[in-house]
C-alpha cells in the first residue's frame, strides 16, 4: 500500500503540474493553432486533466490520511479538487475561460501542496514505524 500511495503522490504532483502548465501555456498555444492548421475546443483534454488529477489524489490522499491522520494534506487536496470541479462546471460556463484558468491555477497549487505534505507525513509515518 505504501508504494501505491507514493506512486499516486508523484502522479498527482505531475498531474497538478501539467494542469498548471496547461493553464499557463494554453493561451500561447491557442494563438498558434490557426497558424498550424489546428482547431478544437479542448474539452476532451480538460476532462482527461481533471481525471488525471482526481484519481492520483484519491489514491494517495485518502490512504495517506487514514495512515497519518493529518488534516492539512487532506484539506488542501479537497480544496484543490473542489476548485477543479468548480472551475469546470460552474466558473467556465458562467464567467469564461479566463476565470476558469485563474481557479484551476489556484487549485493546481493547492493540490500540488497537498501531495507534498502527504509525502512528508507518510515519510514521517515510515520513519516512526522503523524505530
Amino acid at each position: 500500500m505504501r508504494k501505491l500511495v507514493r506512486f499516486a503522490d508523484f502522479a498527482g504532483m505531475a498531474a497538478s503540474a501539467l494542469c498548471l502548465l496547461h493553464c499557463l501555456a494554453m493561451p500561447l498555444l491557442l494563438a498558434a493553432f490557426p497558424l498550424l492548421g489546428l482547431a478544437g475546443d479542448g474539452e476532451a483534454l480538460h476532462d482527461a486533466l481533471l481525471l488525471g488529477a482526481t484519481v492520483p489524489a484519491l489514491l494517495a490522499l485518502v490512504p495517506g490520511y487514514l495512515r497519518h491522520r493529518e488534516v492539512a494534506a487532506a484539506s488542501l487536496g479537497l480544496a484543490g479538487l473542489g476548485m477543479f470541479v468548480l472551475a469546470a462546471f460552474l466558473v467556465a460556463p458562467r464567467w469564461g475561460e479566463s476565470a476558469e484558468t485563474a481557479i484551476v491555477i489556484l487549485g493546481s497549487i493547492l493540490l500540488f501542496s497537498a501531495h507534498l505534505r502527504n509525502r512528508r507525513y507518510c515519510k514521517g509515518c515510515a520513519a516512526h514505524a522503523a524505530h
